[in-house]
C-alpha cells in the first residue's frame, strides 16, 4: 500500500495530511490544536471523499493559455513575490 503523509508543526497546532485517494487513502487533514495546559490536543479531522481535481483544473488552464498565447496567471511576478515573502519570513525567524 501506498503511503502520502505531510505534517506541519507550530507553536500551537500540528496539521497533518494523509491519502492522496486511490492506493494511497482516502484524502484526510487533521488538525490538532494545542492547549495551554499541554494534555491531548483538541482533533477535527477533514475527509476529501471526492479527490483532488485541483492538478487537473490548473493544467487545462495551462494549455488555454498556450492556446491562446496568453501569459499564465499567477505568473512569474507572483512566483516572485511569493518567494520574497518566504525568504522574509525566513529572516524574520532567524533561522540560517
Amino acid at each position: 500500500k501506498n503511503l502520502f503523509s505531510f505534517e506541519l508543526y507550530f507553536q500551537r497546532a500540528k496539521f497533518h495530511v494523509k491519502g492522496l485517494g486511490g492506493s494511497y487513502g482516502l484524502e484526510r487533514l487533521y488538525h490538532y490544536r494545542m492547549l495551554p495546559e499541554m494534555g491531548p490536543p483538541e482533533t477535527m479531522i477533514y475527509e476529501f471523499s471526492r479527490g483532488d481535481q485541483s492538478w487537473h483544473i490548473e493544467l487545462q488552464e495551462f494549455l488555454k493559455d498556450i492556446e491562446h498565447d496568453r501569459p499564465p496567471r499567477p505568473g512569474l511576478a507572483e512566483g516572485i513575490r511569493t518567494l520574497e515573502v518566504v525568504e522574509e519570513i525566513y529572516r524574520q525567524s532567524g533561522y540560517r
